[in-house]
């Protein structure tokens, strides 16, 4: 299996990496210290598959625990402006690859650049998503909610579905192209919880970009599922090398894995 999504992901990226500056990582929820933007995987997030990428890397990390929408120290937002500022512009190129709740920010930072990323003076050529959470996570929801009512952190609750959907214009990407790549296969108990297909953490309503929450175990443009028509925010895609249903694989080979 692991052979197989090396292969799939490599292809993603195959075309484009000579053409490529940097290709720049952005971790998912964690409450490990992964601070910082360089050329260091702080406390090796994405583990040995980042070495498989060609080329010039950067790594940003923030505090997991805080909301990705957020600027200042040890924040998303600061970090990922340090990052793109200092690395794609001025004729400098990147690629971007987000896991999760990374996903969530740089979706945000992109919605609210005030224009495209090319006409801000940014390089950026796309944005590769493995198992996006910028849809939320009905764990977060039951989290906050009645089911268990315990609150969270602020990572937590900015992944209500709700506050997540609601947080930007997910139609608006800046004029790059948001990739998706799912998981698949979850675990039992938050199977239960999550609508649809999921990869334990997420759902394909969120990993997949779709413009409303809803159970759907398919990866594509569009779908009918329960009479409801879903369909992929402007500028979203499924990954050109996956098969319509995804990967068949969980959140956290996803991470380890996805940044071929």
């Amino acid at each position: 299996m692991k052979t197989a999504i090396t292969l799939v992901l490599s292809l993603l990226f195959a075309s484009s990496i000579s053409a490529q500056t940097f290709t720049v990582f952005i971790h998912g929820k964690s409450d490990k210290n992964h601070n910082g933007v360089g050329t260091t995987d702080v406390n090796s997030y994405w583990g040995t598959s980042a070495n498989t990428v060609a080329g010039s890397k950067i790594f940003v990390g923030y505090d997991g625990t805080t909301d990705p929408r957020t600027y200042g120290t040890a924040r998303a937002q600061t970090n990922i402006t340090t990052a793109l500022t200092n690395n794609c512009r001025s004729g400098k190129t990147c690629k971007i690859v987000c896991h999760s709740a990374g996903c969530y920010a740089i979706e945000f930072w992109l919605a609210n650049l005030g224009g495209t990323a090319s006409s801000k003076g940014f390089g950026i050529t796309k944005v590769t998503a493995l198992a996006a959470a910028s849809g939320g996570s009905e764990l977060a929801s039951a989290l906050n909610g009645i089911s268990f009512g315990f609150g969270g952190n602020a990572m937590d609750k900015s992944l209500i579905v709700g506050t997540a959907r609601g947080a930007f214009n997910h139609n608006n990407t800046g004029g790059v192209t948001i990739h998706h790549v799912p998981g698949y296969k979850g675990a039992f108990g938050a199977s239960a919880i999550l609508p649809g297909e999921d990869d334990y953490a997420v759902a394909y309503h969120s990993s997949c970009g779709y413009n409303r929450a809803g159970g759907l175990n398919l990866c594509q443009s569009s779908l009918v599922s329960g009479g409801t028509t879903f369909i992929q925010y402007t500028g979203h895609v499924r990954a050109s090398s996956l098969t319509s249903a995804g990967l068949y694989k969980n959140h956290s080979e996803i991470k380890n894995e996805g940044t071929r």
